[in-house]
Order: structure tokens, then C-alpha cells, then sequence
């Protein structure tokens, strides 16, 4: 099936998400201990319970390697109702460390302020992210610690904070 490509940058593209392809893939993901702890989460989910579940109110959409379009993760914008609009992303673990999350996280925040006509975005990590915290600052994200949010870590219970970002668009 031919995507709707969203926006491209030469490197990547932002394209539709198509659930009965991309669910695998994203299951897969979710399963990677490396994806977890980026998201504090234990995915404890059968692939049915997976595929089943409500998607939350707001935009998805999958990072395809420009060229040859291979999915490479997906970039996720939450927006419902009294939330802030949280913009997150997910490497598949193969494709990590190469510089792809970058432009797909800046195509993400155009395509919010573009299409989405959003004034202002939101992102977050964990301290010990410094990965995720790097990319964050150099798309033109800024602390916003008004936006921290306490948590429990999802393995030892230990309190610990996700930390807030924002950025104007």
C-alpha cells in the first residue's frame, strides 16, 4: 500500500501510519528493554491486546528512511483534552545513534505548527536520557520545569522525574 508521506527532509519522511503493516514493527518495539526504559513503561501487552487497544486522541505518524522507505519508528503527538500537546518519538533499535531521530523529530514539530496550526509543543525525558535530552534541546526545545512530572520508576519503584520541555512554534 502507498503511504500519504506527511513531510520530507531528504533523510526521512514523515508518513501515515497504516496499522495493520505497522503494528508488528511497533509491538517489536514496544518489546525492546531499550525502548521501555526510554518511556518508563513495562509492555506487558499480547500482540492481540496490542492491536486492540484505543489509540489516544491526537496524530502518529511513521519515520520512513527517505529513499528507500523503510519504517524506521514513529513520531507521536498526544492531544486530548486538558493535556498538553506531548510530542514523542520511537526509534526501531536498529536505526538509534544515526541521526535519524533528529530530523524526524524536527519534521514532527514543523508538521505540528504547519498542519496542525499548534502554537506550542511539548516534549519529555528522563535525566539519565542524555540521548533523548540532546535531541530534544537541539530541535529548539527549552526546559520547562513547570511541566515535570513525578513517577515511579517501572522497575524498581524508586520515584523519579520526567523532565519537561517546550517549544514555541
Amino acid at each position: 500500500m502507498k503511504r500519504k508521506i506527511y513531510l520530507t527532509d531528504g533523510t526521512v519522511a514523515l508518513a501515515e501510519y497504516i496499522q495493520d503493516e505497522d503494528d508488528p514493527a511497533l509491538y517489536a518495539c514496544w518489546s525492546d528493554p531499550g525502548t521501555q526504559r526510554g518511556f518508563n513503561f513495562r509492555h506487558t501487552q499480547t500482540f492481540e491486546e496490542f492491536c486492540a487497544r484505543q489509540r489516544m486522541q491526537g496524530w502518529s505518524g511513521m519515520i520512513m528512511r527517505y529513499g528507500d522507505e523503510t519504517p524506521i519508528g514513529c513520531v507521536m503527538l498526544t492531544q486530548q483534552e486538558n493535556i498538553t500537546q506531548d510530542l514523542s518519538i520511537m526509534l526501531y533499535p536498529g536505526y538509534r545513534g544515526m541521526g535519524y531521530g533528529l530530523r524526524a523529530f524536527e519534521l514532527a514539530a514543523q508538521y505540528c505548527a504547519e498542519t496542525l496550526q499548534l502554537e506550542r509543543v511539548y516534549a519529555g525525558c528522563y535525566p539519565d536520557n542524555l540521548a533523548s535530552m540532546k535531541m530534544i534541546a537541539s530541535c529548539g526545545f527549552v526546559r520547562h520545569p513547570e511541566g515535570d512530572l513525578p513517577e515511579r520508576h517501572y522497575l524498581t519503584d524508586e520515584e523519579i522525574i520526567q523532565l519537561d520541555f517546550s517549544k514555541r512554534l
